[in-house]
């Protein structure tokens, strides 16, 4: 009876049948009551945590488990559920009465205005929200004066936006505004973001600017969440821009991760040649994205997504970014979120070497004995590639 006898499918078909349910009736039918705490975020949806698990489990053993069989919390459903891969959302991820899944909500539902170029949409709010983002990584002030904020928005327009959509930083700073994600304090009378009278009305108050205090400290005291946010964001809006460009000019580069050793760490090899000869020469090294790898393994907190592992040094937590189909020739592999895993070291050499594959049903497969390790962790908003990861089967099955 178990909950670490549940399997990420087990789990998904009983979200499907909620969903064809209904909430109400899918918690009448087997006997559970509405969370109060503990949610599991699927796809956009709030889901109640315990009866989810007590219904998936119907598939261990040949029925569900009933509310008063098992205790729901922290150290029960959400532990099992998160070790699958979902999002549990938990009493402290609530702030002001918002949690990470309003703050996902608003960003998926941002009201953007079409652009000069055909078939995109304005990226004045994704900009602005990149840039705010990248100050509350860093640690900066929540609101800045306007004076200040402006010419620093107007210069990612200019650098980062459309062709011919303007460079006017008002309009995306009054529609995140009345979308409820940005804070203008000390003013009660704000336009709507439209026409002059609005930028009349920017110019002569001249507003401190920033997130909403909600919104900061979630991203600010979530990592995992405001990466989650960065990639919606570079997925939706910014595919054909270079993002290790726009993630250093909105401060959002990584801190340094790599374990290196310290001045007072060099030890001497051992039988080695005291005064060994040198020679020159020249790598030609294709320069990874590493602010882009970094913002996917802030989305799994460095939890590798095969063994779950999260190692911990003196520096901080350590993961590596892995290509899942290789850059550079012959293969050409993109530097894009679908094309990144985050991986233990020791997983990362072995998916690197073809000893292990990930199927369509995202389960890593052992090559050579061809058994099944384990389904792959997933995190809202970071989803592996079908298609990088057939070509890593083929090139796999050819070495």
């Amino acid at each position: 009876m178990a909950l670490s006898d549940l399997r990420r499918e087990m789990v998904l078909s009983a979200i499907e049948e909620h969903d064809k349910l209904g909430r109400d009736a899918f918690l009448k039918v087997y006997g559970y009551g509405p969370a109060r705490d503990y949610f599991l975020l699927y796809d956009g949806k709030r889901y109640d945590s315990k009866a989810i698990a007590g219904v998936a489990h119907r598939e261990v053993d040949g029925r569900p488990l009933r509310a008063k069989d098992f205790s729901g919390g922290n150290d029960t459903v959400a532990r099992a559920l998160s070790n699958l891969g979902f999002e549990v959302t938990r009493p402290s991820d609530i702030i002001d009465g918002h949690s990470p899944e309003n703050l996902l909500q608003k960003i998926l539902t941002l009201k953007t205005a079409a652009s000069a170029t055909p078939g995109a949409r304005k990226r004045h709010q994704p900009l602005t929200l990149l840039w705010a983002l990248g100050r509350a990584a860093r640690g900066y002030d929540r609101v800045v004066s306007w004076v200040d904020a402006a010419p620093a928005l107007e210069s990612l327009l200019q650098e980062f936006g459309h062709p011919g959509d303007g460079l006017h930083a008002e309009f995306p700073v009054l529609r995140l505004y009345h979308h409820g994600l940005w804070d203008l304090p000390g003013h009660d009378d704000v336009p709507t973001a439209s026409g002059s009278a609005a930028q009349s009305w920017m110019r002569r108050n001249q507003p401190l600017s920033g997130l909403r205090s909600w919104v900061h400290d979630l991203v600010t005291d979530q990592p995992a969440v405001r990466a989650q946010i960065v990639l919606r964001l570079l997925d939706g809006y910014f595919r054909d821009v270079d993002r290790e460009e726009l993630l250093a000019a909105t401060l959002l580069t990584p801190e340094p991760n790599a374990i290196t050793p310290g001045p007072d760490e060099a030890t001497p090899l051992r039988d080695g040649t005291p005064t060994p000869s040198r020679r020159v020469v020249t790598i030609n090294r294709l320069i990874r994205d590493s602010a882009l790898a970094e913002q996917v393994k802030l989305v799994h907190n460095y939890h590798c997504q095969i063994c779950g592992i999260r190692l911990t040094t003196r520096r901080g937590p350590y993961a590596e970014g892995a290509h899942i189909r290789p850059l550079g020739t012959p293969h050409n592999g993109p530097d894009e979120p679908g094309n990144l895993l985050c991986l233990c070291p020791n997983h990362h050499v072995l998916f690197d070497g073809g000893t292990i594959t990930i199927n369509d049903e995202l389960v890593a497969i052992d090559v050579p004995t061809g058994q099944q390790i384990t389904q792959i962790r997933l995190a809202d908003g970071h989803t592996p590639d079908p298609r990088h990861l057939a070509y890593h089967r083929h090139i796999s099955e050819d070495s």
